[in-house]
């Protein structure tokens, strides 16, 4: 049997190249292109995800910038000597902003809410008693930005090496 196809090859050689060659040449460019395409998919689908997380960080920047900003100017009126901060709109609506800004599941959320109180129980008083509520108001505000900020490049991270931090 085996001979008789060697034999039958050998007398059949151009056919056999012809049609063999061609359909060898296709098969391996189908391969080719197949793999060309899931690789291409792949990069698309990780771009993707990638440019995704990146809007998520960059409305997660926008928002501690935002909460840090609405810290300190509340912080400002708190503290600001011969003022009466309860008198200050700005000092409520920025206390209320801060709230809506803050997740209240945040393990630091009640803390905050609290040393922001603080601040309107020693408005009528002197610059001591409101001096005295601030450093530990700042100091939780530090530690809030910081959580949120080591959360974003943590993000981030993830997003430039996928493997690597799951």
């Amino acid at each position: 049997m085996i001979d008789q196809l060697s034999q039958w090859i050998e007398s059949h050689q151009l056919l056999v190249i012809s049609i063999f060659v061609p359909l060898l040449s296709a098969f391996f460019a189908a391969a080719s292109s197949w793999y060309t395409a899931r690789k291409a998919l792949k990069k698309e689908h990780l771009k993707m995800k990638f440019d995704g997380v990146m809007k998520i960080a960059n409305y997660r920047q926008a928002w501690i910038n935002t909460l840090r900003d609405e810290m300190a100017e509340f912080q400002s009126y708190g503290v600001l000597p011969d003022s009466d901060p309860t008198r200050e709109r700005d000092f409520y609506r920025l206390g209320t902003k801060i709230e809506l800004l803050m997740n209240p599941g945040d393990p630091d959320y009640e803390e905050l809410q609290n040393y922001m109180y603080n601040f309107l129980l020693v408005s009528d008083g002197g610059v001591i008693d409101k001096y005295s509520k601030n450093a530990e108001f700042v100091e939780l505000c530090q530690k809030i930005l910081k959580r949120e900020w080591d959360r974003l490049k943590l993000d981030i991270e993830k997003a430039v090496n996928p493997g690597v931090l799951n």
